[in-house]
């Protein structure tokens, strides 16, 4: 036991996950009481909304963030002991991501029936747009503290706020889910990330010894250019691909039925939480610890490290939630969501697939290699959405987890590839540069 304790003491892979599993562990608890809720006062129909309203929220928040987040970690990161450095990537990044907000919250509350339209085909939601306007400006402010927190490698502080966010995701949805329903569960879902910028800023306060005074003067054009990189890439994974899920999502609405939407959100859910153990730990661990990164050796013992210490657990994980998937269905909802039964063998191996695989695109993101990154993204997103349409017109709904599994497959086979000498290649490790 006093082994295992030392061992850990001294991984810092191991120390994150064993203090972030505190974290996992809130999150599946409240992912199961919020779920349950949906499922009593929602149902299939309702979840299908819902869906839509998620996926649309990836879109805005990233077009309000200007795409950046990523970024701001790694360069935060990067000049965290230079003042001067750090105040051109932090002024440059504020100024940029209140533009970007200001922009979009103008769209929103003017464009609210246009949205309503696209989003909800016509339900009477457009109420949900012009609420949005106003807390988004939070929203973007809290993503940017978060980026801060991160950068500085403050593990404890940004998994505090995670843990502050799902008790109060607890809080506000299932008061609110219980008191209107639909319209409640829409509302806590545009509200929530908003609410939790009180509690970034608290943490942050603390850090403000750190932290340079952040002044417009101290705008950068040469950060600006840098984080247009990442701005593009979101343009990718953050903007199109969540409007995709809302066109494949309707096409299941209007094909085969509300209900089968609503069974896949419910599989999508149920994919998020397991999923938040290995994202939550590319955020805090990989992205930053690529970025500082400057070699081929440690780029291999940060990517192989990972797939030892945590891929084993994960795929163990995977294989009992599939010989449970009854038992888990029951839990989170409730016997009329049963039909989601039939997606989980896709959805957890396409899963698999993109665990293994997000390890090494973080590479992408931390060296700002645009143009791969474009190339694996776009053939992600055609593949995913044409595949869907194919297949469940083909198969049933069965066929948009299947596009999931093929789409996150190849995606992993283009990222060997790309990254095929810096993984396997014979170099020398000591000194070659990534």
């Amino acid at each position: 036991m006093k082994k295992l304790k030392a061992h850990i003491a001294n991984n810092l892979l191991l120390k994150i996950t064993s203090f972030n599993s505190i974290a996992i562990l809130i999150n599946v608890v409240v992912g199961v009481l919020t779920s349950k809720a949906l499922a009593e006062f929602v149902g299939p129909k309702g979840m299908a909304s819902v869906g839509n309203l998620r996926d649309f929220l990836k879109t805005i928040y990233a077009l309000a963030t200007f795409g950046i987040y990523s970024g701001v970690v790694k360069y935060t990161a990067e000049h965290k002991k230079d003042q001067t450095e750090l105040q051109k990537v932090l002024s440059t990044a504020l100024v940029v991501i209140l533009v970007a907000t200001i922009l979009v919250s103008f769209a929103l509350y003017f464009g609210a029936t246009y949205w309503n339209n696209l989003i909800f085909e016509g339900k009477e939601f457009g109420y949900i747009f012009k609420i949005l306007a106003f807390v988004l400006p939070l929203y973007a402010l809290n993503m940017f503290c978060l980026g801060i927190i991160n950068g500085f490698e403050k593990y404890k502080k940004y998994i505090t706020v995670t843990i502050i966010g799902y008790l109060v995701n607890l809080v506000v949805t299932v008061y609110l889910v219980w008191k209107y329903q639909l319209d409640g569960a829409l509302v806590a879902l545009s509200i929530v990330p908003s609410i939790l910028l009180i509690f970034s800023l608290i943490l942050l306060y603390k850090e403000r010894v750190s932290l340079p005074k952040l002044k417009s003067k101290a705008f950068s054009k040469i950060y600006f250019k840098k984080y247009l990189s990442y701005t593009i890439m979101a343009a990718v994974s953050a903007f199109i691909f969540p409007i995709i899920y809302v066109f494949v999502r309707n096409h299941i609405i209007e094909t085969i039925g509300e209900n089968e939407a609503g069974y896949w959100e419910a599989m999508q859910r149920i994919s998020s939480q397991y999923l938040i153990f290995v994202t939550s730990l590319l955020s805090l661990y990989i992205l930053p610890k690529l970025s500082e990164n400057k070699t081929i050796k440690g780029f291999r013992t940060i990517v192989f490290n990972f797939y030892k210490t945590i891929l084993p657990i994960f795929g163990i994980g995977l294989i009992l939630i599939y010989f449970l998937r009854i038992y888990v269905i029951e839990f989170v909802y409730n016997e009329e969501f049963l039909a989601t039964e039939s997606l989980f063998l896709w959805q957890l191996l396409g899963d698999f697939f993109k665990v293994i695989s997000l390890v090494i695109a973080y590479q992408l993101y931390a060296k700002k290699m645009l143009g791969h990154y474009l190339f694996v993204e776009i053939i992600s997103l055609v593949l995913f959405y044409y595949l869907s349409i194919y297949l469940t017109n083909e198969v049933g709904i069965e066929g948009v987890v299947m596009a999931h599994c093929i789409r996150s497959f190849v995606a992993l086979i283009l990222l060997i590839l790309i990254f095929w000498k810096s993984l396997f290649g014979k170099i020398d490790l000591e000194n070659a540069e990534v």
